[in-house]
């Protein structure tokens, strides 16, 4: 499924991507955040518990993507099946085709409720350090690929991925009501909503915002403080100091489940 605005002028381009791999897809209209109502949009949004949450309102644009997601995950439970559920922007690797649309059911929903396929704002020319910076602590793998559970999970988009039929349910029934967070916080989701969610290994799915201007981001940076540079500067080194002990827990991980392997091994082997 492709949320996609009906004004957006977007379908044509990732509509032709889809055809020329020869993908069956459907756009679905999201929630245009134009038309709201002031009463409709005071009934519809929870701005205590947003500011609470987030320091700051969200915009009507947040609010309108919240529900038009919603709106596929009832989908989801209504027809009992698993969905890739694609922003009317992302941009699709080669394997995303190859290998993520063939992947059974039943093995993605082993290792998750949702597994995230790609992160917005960020660029390809960033992938390699995104990967170092934030490695996975715990990952399966799967066509020679990974999902697993990043160190840190936070708002980083839903420009692309898959939710199964269980975490429709329990997206619908922590959300119900109000919107009152983000669509893309994932912490909140994990945390209120008991979803388990992971990350694919490398993406398959960005987003385009370089080359196509977001009716979100306009709103957004309106009511978002803005961090300087020389704040990124100093942090620096914390953040490499993170990265090694990153690391060394995963180093850690993976000789204790070798060692463990290797026990149950000699087990069976008697």
């Amino acid at each position: 499924m492709i949320v996609s605005l009906a004004r957006s002028g977007r379908r044509e381009r990732i509509a032709e991507v889809m055809s020329k791999h020869g993908v069956d897809f459907s756009f679905v209209d999201a929630i245009d955040a134009q038309r709201f109502k002031s009463s409709e949009f005071a009934r519809l949004y929870d701005d205590s518990a947003a500011r609470a949450r987030y320091g700051r309102s969200l915009t009507q644009g947040e609010v309108a993507c919240f529900l038009s997601h919603r709106q596929l995950w009832q989908r989801v439970l209504s027809d009992g099946r698993s969905m890739i559920v694609l922003e009317d922007d992302a941009l699709l690797d080669p394997a995303f085709f190859t290998k993520v649309l063939i992947w059974r059911e039943d093995t993605l929903a082993r290792m998750g409720d949702i597994v995230l396929l790609g992160q917005s704002k960020l660029s390809r020319s960033r992938e390699a350090r995104e990967y170092l910076y934030e490695p996975l602590k715990r990952s399966s793998r799967i066509d020679g690929m990974r999902i697993g559970t990043p160190f840190k999970q936070w708002t980083s988009g839903a420009v692309g991925y898959w939710i199964s039929p269980r975490g429709a349910t329990l997206a619908l029934a922590h959300t119900e009501g109000p919107v009152r967070a983000l669509l893309d916080d994932w912490p909140w989701h994990r945390d209120d909503g008991g979803m388990v969610i992971r990350e694919l290994r490398p993406y398959v799915v960005w987003e385009a915002f370089e080359s196509l201007a977001s009716d979100l981001e306009g709103e957004r940076s309106r009511l978002t403080p803005t961090s300087g540079r020389w704040r990124d500067c100093l942090l620096e080194p914390v953040r490499v100091g993170r990265l090694i002990v990153r690391w060394a827990v995963v180093a850690a991980i993976c000789i204790a489940e070798s060692a463990s392997s290797g026990g149950d091994q000699k087990g069976g082997a008697r």
